[in-house]
């Protein structure tokens, strides 16, 4: 290779670098061209013009909210009324009667909604649904059965208290001048036995109201020493404590 071919060489690798240079300095200008073209609207006077006007507006707005803001919220307080909606005077009760329907439906058409999304819920055949909301009769008419038998309890059990009742005051309304009666009692004045079959009438299988029935009858207070000694007397001594608790409680 000759000298004439070297400086050949030189004389482009130089050119090469220069255009090189030239390429780096026009990608920089570009780049900043593009930055600037991104963030024109933001430093442009037009623009800051502009946000300038929006920001004074709502200045002002907040000034005035700030200075009612008692009259706001008492107009807020008070109850809803047609006077804001602006309707002519001749179609104001048609409007009224309007606003009613339409609230009633808007009611009706919210629970609709609400069971339509309930029910998207559920992603189950209807066969399915069916062996779910099958138990629910038979819970509600063991239900209605226990209900009816606690009210039969209940009457029955009052119904034993006015007999007990009655029997205790008996011997006190009769003369003590009377004859003395047959030492036998009389069916009237006999409380009847209370027994599982008076209380429990509807369901005598039922064990919680035959244990409940027991509980009951253990709670009720034997005679008082005074009914008993009345009562003795009464019938010359022939009756024991036991007969008496057995005719009142129905024990054996």
């Amino acid at each position: 290779m000759g000298p004439g071919s070297a400086d050949a060489l030189v004389r482009v690798l130089r050119e090469l670098t220069t255009i090189q240079r030239n390429l780096v300095n026009l990608q920089v200008e570009l780049q900043g061209r593009q930055e600037d073209e991104r963030v024109a609207h933001l430093t442009h006077v037009g623009e800051i013009e502009k946000k300038m006007q929006a920001l004074a507006k709502t200045t002002a707005t907040l000034k005035d909210v700030i200075q009612n803001k008692d009259r706001i919220i008492a107009r807020l307080q008070q109850p809803y009324s047609l006077d804001c909606i602006p309707v002519e005077t001749e179609y104001q009760k048609q409007f009224s009667e309007l606003l009613i329907k339409a609230a009633g439906d808007y009611g009706a058409l919210s629970a609709a909604m609400g069971d339509l999304q309930w029910s998207s819920n559920f992603k189950d055949p209807p066969a399915v649904w069916g062996e779910l909301l099958r138990p629910i009769p038979a819970a509600l008419a063991s239900c209605t059965r226990y209900s009816e038998a606690l009210s039969a309890m209940r009457e029955a059990v009052t119904e034993m208290c006015k007999l007990r009742a009655g029997s205790t005051l008996a011997p006190l309304k009769v003369g003590w001048s009377s004859p003395r009666p047959d030492p036998r009692p009389e069916p009237e004045c006999v409380t009847p036995q209370w027994t599982r079959e008076t209380v429990i009438s509807e369901e005598p299988s039922s064990e919680d109201l035959i244990s409940r029935t027991r509980r009951l009858a253990s709670q009720l207070q034997p005679p008082r020493e005074e009914e008993w000694r009345t009562v003795t007397e009464w019938y010359g001594g022939s009756i024991t404590r036991s007969h008496l608790t057995q005719a009142m409680y129905g024990t054996r």
